[in-house]
């Protein structure tokens, strides 16, 4: 039996998790479960790193009317069932190649509340203009300056809550990591930190608030 968890409209069966899909259709070729009425996108932890976060235990704190900025957003795997669990909000999806971009305006097209934007993470103020407000900020980028553009986008749009997956393996120690770390909570609150190598080698999931 479907179960759901505290990600709203993301549920569980038999250890795998899924997200209640409004319009019912696969997006990239995933699995949909069917009970009565509603449909069931499988959300696999080895595509997504919301997803292994969620199956090593973090509980982010994503709210059903969110206004979501995610940052990376790459073709969209992850950003569709983003878009699943804030289905009275929305997810300004910022990407800057061109060619996964392509697949995102696709997907834009089947989920509405996914609005595509194609620009530089590094410069927020770049694509302002085109996002309302900011409840939650999350964070796939995989550069050596991934703090600072978290940090910088976290505070340019005063945002709340923010969900940073934090590439671990090209670090150079395991003390450059704590100072990764320390150098996030300059400014904000972390609230759980969980490795997620065991799907996704070398990265921590990294939640936060700000007051």
């Amino acid at each position: 039996m479907m179960r759901e968890i505290f990600v709203p409209n993301f549920y569980e069966e038999g250890g795998r998790i899924f997200s209640l899909s409004k319009d019912g259709k696969s997006i990239y070729g995933e699995a949909v479960t069917v009970r009565g009425k509603s449909s069931y996108r499988l959300f696999s932890p080895l595509r997504s790193k919301l997803s292994s976060s969620i199956k090593v235990g973090l509980k982010p704190v994503i709210k059903r009317e969110d206004h979501v900025l995610y940052l990376g957003a790459a073709t969209g795997t992850t950003v569709s069932h983003m878009s699943d669990a804030v289905s009275s909000g929305a997810v300004f999806s910022v990407e800057v190649s061109p060619v996964p971009f392509i697949k995102l305006m696709s997907l834009s097209e089947v989920k509405k509340n996914v609005f595509p934007i194609l620009s530089d993470a590094q410069r927020p103020e770049t694509f302002a203009p085109f996002v309302d407000r900011v409840d939650l900020i999350y964070q796939d980028v995989s550069q050596p300056n991934q703090v600072d553009i978290f940090s910088k986008n976290m505070l340019f749009y005063n945002s709340k809550r923010g969900i940073i997956m934090l590439k671990t393996f090209s670090l150079r120690s395991e003390l450059s990591v704590k100072e990764e770390i320390r150098k996030i909570e300059e400014n904000f609150s972390v609230e759980e930190v969980k490795d997620i190598s065991r799907f996704h080698k070398g990265h921590l999931a990294i939640t936060v608030s700000s007051s």
